[in-house]
């Protein structure tokens, strides 16, 4: 459920989060990366349009962002996107121009292998198995499958939301304490910052109903306690 939107263009930020491209022959890298504190977290895939896509967690994601400037909003749940806390978030995003929306979601959690694994499941029924490595990907995390929706001319919304380090990383102190404000009709708020990727197979067997992959990928740059807990606005 879409709650509220708002623009936001990000200049001079001091953000410990950024993106980095490395590889191929042009000025524009082949693979792509999201770092944070100068480090590596994900592989976030490819600029190629008929790879498939995909992200993997790597060494550098093991800490969540610091929302201090912000944190008892996000606690106490946002109903409404403007003062103090899109400024205040502009503060941890690097810079761009953002479409920042504030969203009710309900997660669903996968492990790889798993029940609902995107991977071995809708990925490779359009693209088949990696021919080099001769198996499904595997994005090295867990992750929360949101929507998925069949679209017109045989296109499809694939969204995830990926967190930054695993559940047995969890402060198990702070999970009681949002569950006793869930008991309370609380709604905390967790935010992340999202990358969207249209793909699609060189070549394809006819009849399949999907044969376009629009994905969308939140990285949950802070909030993964709120995730484990039930449906929550999540700004993105």
């Amino acid at each position: 459920m879409l709650l509220d939107t708002s623009e936001q263009n990000v200049r001079g930020s001091s953000s410990i989060i950024g993106f980095i491209d490395e590889g191929g022959r042009g000025p524009q890298g082949f693979d792509r990366y999201l770092t944070v504190a100068g480090e590596k977290a994900f592989h976030i895939g490819n600029i190629c349009g008929t790879c498939s896509f995909f992200f993997e967690r790597l060494g550098g994601a093991n800490q969540s962002v610091d929302v201090e400037a912000v944190v008892a909003h996000l606690n106490t749940g946002i109903t409404k996107l403007g003062p103090p806390v899109i400024p205040a978030l502009a503060l941890i995003v690097p810079d761009g121009k953002y479409k920042v929306l504030l969203q009710e979601i309900h997660p669903h959690l996968v492990k790889p292998g798993g029940s609902a694994d995107y991977f071995i499941d809708e990925q490779v029924a359009l693209w088949g198995i990696d021919g080099f490595w001769g198996l499904p990907h595997s994005p090295k995390t867990e992750y929360y499958r949101l929507r998925t929706q069949t679209m017109t001319n045989e296109r499809g919304l694939f969204e995830f939301l990926v967190p930054m380090f695993p559940h047995n990383w969890l402060d198990q102190r702070r999970l009681a304490e949002y569950a006793v404000s869930y008991s309370r009709d609380v709604m905390p708020t967790a935010v992340s910052i999202s990358v969207f990727d249209v793909k699609e197979p060189a070549t394809c067997e006819r009849g399949k109903e999907i044969t376009t992959h629009w994905c969308l990928a939140h990285y949950l740059i802070d909030g993964h306690i709120k995730s484990t807990q039930r449906p929550r606005k999540t700004n993105r």
